[in-house]
């Protein structure tokens, strides 16, 4: 190892050889510029004993770049081009410039493919209150814009559909209408059931306080027919079904299906999710009139013991509900499988790729759908109270 001043111009240079390998490192600076030359075989057995030759060969000082000449090089393989990326990582460090010159072909391939990907990725800057509810009302909008436009595609198939219904995969229609709604049923019947029985339970005593023990049975029927019965079976949809259908139109969106769809010119919107929404929509209104019948009998498992005859029970009911009230409930039941089909849809078409993406869309669909459901429960709700229904 020797090293020299010349006046403005430096330059160190370090040669240590390994002879069992017969490999050399040696290291050149001047002009504030660092070479590093091998001469020999850079593979497996000889790799160690190189790098460990060129960390102490390196100079203390900076240097404007780096270059690596392997032009003597005789032998490379993977573990050899450790160097190259070792190397590469100084540079980008001390923030110089690096260059691998003596090699072409296959091993500048090689050594190219080594060094992709090998950029430092600064640390995320901390995210403020302000930047993250700034990225969370463009990630909302974003989702908006795409379940609308997702929404105006399925109009237009549908549409296509109705006029050859012959494109309707009805087989797949209907089993969707057995999967999503008779295998739902005794979720819905518990559900429904409990949550009667619960509101007349909770409302009992109040009312009972001004001699108004029978009204129970006007908060069980009104509540439960208008509002809780399609509330309940659309939540039990989106967590059956809206995960169902993203994870299955995601598990084919990764093992590539759906581009073999494309490739035979069958439209997996037309394919694989008109079905699906017609199903659901069909059968969640239908699911939503027997959740809310078992939900009025609920309530009278409460006011039965306390003395009320099923006829009173009965005739309460009658008075407290009118035509209106059923067909708003029967009207939200159908928006929210709507959306929790097209959600659900929706996200098993957008997963991505990797072990966790049908997982992710699960989860995304299941969030949204519930989420969804809420918001358009405020705004039917509203929309029937100006309407006076």
């Amino acid at each position: 190892m020797s090293a020299r001043n010349d006046g403005n111009a430096s330059s160190f240079a370090g040669e240590v050889r390994n002879m069992s390998h017969a490999t050399a490192v040696r290291v050149d600076t001047s002009n504030g510029m660092m070479r590093v030359s091998v001469q020999g075989a850079l593979t497996t057995e000889t790799v160690g004993a190189a790098r460990e030759s060129l960390v102490k060969a390196l100079p203390n000082g900076g240097s404007s770049a780096v270059e690596l000449n392997l032009a003597q090089c005789h032998e490379l393989d993977a573990s050899g081009v450790s160097i190259a990326v070792f190397l590469f990582r100084l540079a980008k460090s001390s923030g110089t410039t690096f260059s691998v010159t003596g090699i072409d072909g296959d091993r500048k391939l090689l050594v190219d493919l080594a060094l992709r990907g090998q950029e430092p990725v600064p640390a995320a800057l901390p995210l403020g209150l302000v930047r993250e509810v700034g990225r969370a009302s463009l990630f909302i909008a974003h989702d908006l814009y795409d379940l609308v436009r997702f929404i105006g595609e399925l109009s237009i198939v549908a549409a296509h559909v109705a006029m050859r219904p012959r494109l309707l995969r009805v087989r797949d229609t209907i089993g969707g209408m057995a999967r999503h709604g008779t295998d739902a049923v005794p979720v819905v019947s518990l559900l429904g059931l409990l949550i009667g029985t619960i509101i007349a339970f909770q409302t009992f005593d109040p009312m009972a306080k001004y001699g108004a023990k029978l009204q129970v049975a006007d908060v069980v029927a009104i509540s439960v027919v208008r509002e809780l019965g399609p509330l309940i079976t659309a939540i039990i949809l989106a967590g059956r079904s809206g995960s169902a259908f993203a994870a299955e139109i995601g598990t084919m969106k990764v093992t590539q299906e759906l581009d073999a769809l494309r490739t035979f010119g069958i439209d997996p919107v037309r394919f694989l999710v008109i079905p699906r929404i017609l199903a659901v929509v069909l059968v969640t209104p239908l699911l939503s009139v027997y959740a809310t019948i078992l939900g009025v009998a609920g309530g009278y498992l409460i006011l039965g013991p306390e003395g009320f005859t099923l006829a009173q029970y009965i005739d309460e009911v009658r008075q407290a509900l009118t035509i209106g009230g059923f067909l708003q409930g029967l009207a939200k039941a159908a928006v929210f499988a709507l959306l929790v089909g097209a959600i659900g849809c929706l996200a098993g078409l957008r997963t991505g790729q990797g072990p966790g993406a049908v997982g992710l869309s699960t989860t995304r669909a299941v969030v949204a759908g519930i989420v969804s459901i809420v918001v358009a429960d405020a705004i039917l709700g509203s929309f029937f109270y100006a309407l006076g229904i």
